[in-house]
């Protein structure tokens, strides 16, 4: 009897994990305004509470996996112990260009997301990040123009802001992070209009790298001053500027691979033959780190 008796614990055991790891990590969905929308959802630790959470939004033509495998994104992030989550655009993110239609439905998926993973009470409120590549990083950019205080960070990678944006009017300030390849010919380092790559993408106009970082520095009332810097590794330079948050408002960084276009920067060897840990994304989650 007894050995029956642990045979059945045991197996309520395994049950009980496997449970938990299906209700935690992988495809989830959510019914948002009667559409059936999805998530991959990725944690390390699946008994903790209340810890940071970061949504990865990926580019143009739905790529969670490129996002998830080749930025590193999920292990940097692991790392800090957080909660990382991908939501999943079925084509392209709805961000602020006006060839993208103007639809909510994009920031109520983003709502509807938000308000469970907090309701979960897996995720801390006040250290919800969000980080987005191309197309992606549109959509964060419209997410801190008209979402800013649903998110105590945000980084952009290989995305300026759309011309029309320009015009949006003052709000609450919101840590950002920018990044841009200088050799960027998609999304245009000086600006101009987006490469449009047949099937994909819907173009429209941007301004340049330099332009989308003044545009923040005046919404979140940073210091004019930056701090500058030169990183070196694996055969790419990254230029760094880090502006301080003035009075009531927040921080900004500004990055530059000088090296790179519109594609996350492959690691080189170095001289000795030996391979270099450089990834651009370590300095987006050092920039949230710094913000918890």
């Amino acid at each position: 009897m007894i050995g029956v008796f642990l045979l059945a614990v045991a197996f309520l055991v395994v049950f009980w994990l496997l449970w938990l790891r299906r209700v935690v990590d992988g495809w989830h969905t959510i019914n948002v305004n009667g559409l059936q929308r999805r998530y991959l959802l990725r944690s390390s630790d699946r008994r903790a509470r209340r810890r940071p959470v970061l949504i990865c939004f990926h580019g143009g033509g739905g790529r969670i996996e490129w996002l998830a495998r080749r930025t590193g994104i999920t292990q940097s992030a692991q790392r800090q112990g957080w909660i990382v989550v991908f939501p999943e655009a079925k084509d392209r993110w709805i961000d602020a260009r006006p060839e993208c239609g103007g639809s909510a439905r994009d920031l109520d998926f983003v709502d509807a997301l938000l308000d469970s993973l907090v309701n979960s009470n897996r995720v801390d409120p006040f250290r919800v990040f969000a980080f987005g590549v191309s197309n992606g990083g549109l959509l964060v950019f419209r997410l801190g123009c008209e979402r800013p205080s649903r998110f105590a960070g945000l980084a952009t990678a290989f995305a300026n802001m759309p011309v029309v944006a320009l015009s949006v009017g003052s709000g609450p300030p919101v840590p950002i992070a920018v990044m841009f390849g200088r050799r960027d010919r998609v999304m245009p380092f000086e600006g101009g209009r987006i490469m449009r790559r047949p099937g994909l993408g819907v173009g429209g106009e941007v301004v340049s790298a330099q332009e989308t970082v003044r545009f923040w520095l005046r919404r979140n009332r940073a210091e004019g001053t930056a701090q500058l810097r030169c990183l070196a590794s694996a055969g790419h330079s990254v230029d760094v500027e880090d502006y301080s948050a003035g009075p009531g408002g927040a921080p900004v960084k500004y990055l530059v691979i000088n090296d790179c276009g519109h594609g996350w920067p492959r690691r080189r060897l170095t001289v000795s033959g030996s391979s270099d840990t450089f990834n651009p994304v370590d300095l987006v989650i050092e920039f949230f780190s710094g913000l918890c």
